[in-house]
């Protein structure tokens, strides 16, 4: 039987325990090695004759990809695979596949936490009774929430059930997706609009979006001048999503009413970063997915993809298809 190699390059858990006892369950002879690379230079020469990669966040660019000698698949902690080149990768026929389905049900559930707190104004009336205060922490008081209207931007796996979720509270459901059909929109009792209507017209602008080329400040200083004055902006993605400098500056200038942001574009922020600095903003640090469920599914669902592969099966989830050289 071969002796395969997969490389962690690098993930949150300090151990990889899971992940080495599902390779072994699979009856592959699979070697785990595990590094906690913060960028590409310190993949080598770890990588170079691996036969598959795990990745979370460190970046595999066209470079470090083109010196990697029998790589058969790249396998992603994660939904969103910015990190990756897919191109180059698809090039040199590997497929990258990512874990679509682990955090639906987390990320849902926090976006309508979100949502829930900017409506009720949680987080005011928090730090005003903590301040010693009592009665009404705003000028006006929230409008009752089955009133409003949430525009999604995005309708994959998560932005599906973020309709639903919010439907159940009442809320009209605007969606901006170029790549969802009429018949699936109707289906899921939503309104298909552009995105300028969308922004005009929500209360809540929440976003689903993957980070590509075409979603990169898909949200600037132009689509803010288009959004009401008492809307709120809510950021699921990816920070470079946003732009983040004319968000501040929406949030400041109140052209919108407030923020609630699981992601940011330069990630840790840096303590001098002027958002943090803003009361009309709810910060959660990029952890809209975890749950203890989810961080297992995850572990199991990225090593599953790698087995497929080495084990000469189809692989699932792959993001690089349309790049793919086969």
């Amino acid at each position: 039987m071969a002796k395969y190699k997969v490389v962690i390059t690098d993930f949150g858990s300090p151990e990889n325990e899971l992940e080495s006892a599902e390779f072994q369950q699979s009856g592959l002879d699979v070697e785990v090695v595990r590094l906690n690379a913060k960028t590409p230079q310190e993949l080598l020469p770890h990588v170079l004759d691996a036969d598959g990669l795990i990745v979370q966040w460190c970046q595999v660019p066209r470079d470090i990809l083109q010196q990697l000698k029998q790589c058969k698949v790249i396998s992603r902690y994660g939904i969103g695979v910015d990190m990756i080149d897919l191109a180059a990768a698809g090039e040199l026929g590997i497929p990258v596949c990512n874990t679509p389905d682990y955090c639906i049900e987390e990320v849902s559930t926090h976006t309508l936490s979100f949502i829930l707190m900017l409506n009720r104004q949680i987080a005011a009336q928090d730090a005003h009774v903590r301040a010693g205060k009592w009665g009404l922490p705003q000028p006006t008081p929230p409008a009752r929430l089955s009133t409003q209207t949430l525009g999604v931007v995005g309708m994959g796996n998560i932005g599906r059930v973020v309709v639903q979720k919010a439907q159940a509270f009442g809320l009209k459901v605007l969606v901006y997706d170029p790549y969802l059909s009429a018949d699936k929109a109707a289906a899921a009792g939503v309104e298909q609009v552009d995105l300028n209507t969308l922004l005009q017209r929500a209360d809540y602008v929440t976003l689903h979006c993957p980070l590509t080329d075409e979603t990169r400040h898909l949200i600037s200083a132009a689509q803010f001048k288009l959004m009401k004055p008492t809307s709120c902006l809510i950021n699921m993605a990816r920070g470079p999503v946003v732009d983040q400098p004319a968000l501040v500056e929406a949030l400041v200038n109140k052209t919108i009413a407030g923020a609630a942001l699981d992601v940011f574009e330069k990630e840790p922020p840096p303590a001098d970063e002027p958002i943090l600095k803003l009361d009309n903003v709810i910060f959660t640090p990029h952890l809209s997915s975890l749950s203890a469920d989810s961080f297992i599914q995850l572990r199991r669902e990225v090593v599953l993809n790698v087995v497929l592969v080495l084990g000469g099966k189809p692989p699932r989830a792959v993001v690089n298809r349309k790049h793919l050289v086969t």
